[in-house]
């Protein structure tokens, strides 16, 4: 009788105790959210000349925190921007020290054993970035020649099971951020650049010298890009995903689009259209 009374007890306690309080709430009580990003990865995020985020994800996000803002009737609502880099964008989420990572995450299996993901915001591919005097078109071209990308990355592991994959003897140098990796093709310290194709597009035309870089027409993977959100919390992937339906049938994406990618006379491709079409849904 003694040990049914304790498993009572202890039932009625575990039980009876508050569930730990969503992203919602977190930010209702607080009036504020908490929004990660990384500044190395145009036009998607990165900073202006006054250090502040812009780009096409920032965008979103943005237009997703004042819907949040919004469906929480709160008067003001307080974003902190959290920098971030490859390495630490998904513990920033999982860690609860960010509500939402605001860059160009791929999604993965992996990762999500941390971190939900919201539906997909943009689609891509892995490419190489090389200088127009080079004879570099596509993976087979890295023979005895350097390439970097930056580790954690989900094109580290592209490049490198393609270059094992095709026993091409080339070297991997891993570098810590895009801009790394840039610096290191100007001074000609490596012969390409590994990363996502819409990536080096946007890491190109904020060179000086986007005329002398070449991007490769061939794509090594496929790459769809979602918002990771914190693992397990329904309530505020529901309210991201609605945001983003929301926008897409607005056509808030198509603006934000010309303004990150239009005027450099970068038209969104077929895929990327019934990208958000399959991901406008109605209440």
């Amino acid at each position: 009788m003694r040990i049914l009374s304790a498993f009572t007890a202890a039932y009625i306690l575990l039980f009876s105790m508050p569930a730990s309080a969503g992203a919602l709430e977190e930010i209702r009580a607080s009036g504020e959210i908490n929004l990660a990003y990384r500044s190395d990865t145009p036009p998607f995020s990165s900073h202006n000349s006054d250090k502040q985020p812009e780009g096409f994800t920032i965008d979103l996000c943005k237009i997703i925190a004042e819907d949040i803002r919004t469906q929480l009737d709160l008067d003001d609502m307080k974003i902190n921007w959290i920098r971030v880099n490859a390495e630490n964008r998904i513990d920033a989420v999982a860690s609860g020290e960010a509500h939402m990572e605001c860059g160009a995450t791929t999604i993965t299996f992996a990762r999500q054993e941390k971190v939900d993901f919201s539906n997909l915001t943009y689609a891509t591919g892995a490419s190489l970035m090389r200088w127009n005097d080079d004879d570099i078109d596509n993976i087979f071209d890295l023979g005895g020649k350097k390439v970097s990308v930056v580790g954690g990355t989900t094109t580290e592991k592209v490049i490198r099971n393609a270059l094992e994959t095709n026993r091409i003897s080339a070297r991997v140098v891993v570098v810590d951020s895009h801009a790394e990796a840039l610096q290191q093709l100007i001074d000609r310290r490596i012969d390409a650049m590994a990363a996502d194709q819409a990536t080096l597009f946007g890491i190109g035309y904020k060179t000086q010298g986007e005329d002398d870089l070449v991007i490769t027409e061939d794509m090594l993977s496929f790459e769809p890009y979602a918002l990771p959100l914190p693992r397990n919390d329904a309530d505020f992937r529901l309210a991201v995903n609605r945001s983003l339906s929301n926008l897409y049938i607005r056509g808030d994406v198509g603006r934000s689009w010309q303004q990150w990618f239009g005027q450099h006379d970068v038209q969104p491709t077929r895929m990327l259209l019934m990208l958000y079409r399959l991901n406008s849904f109605v209440e």
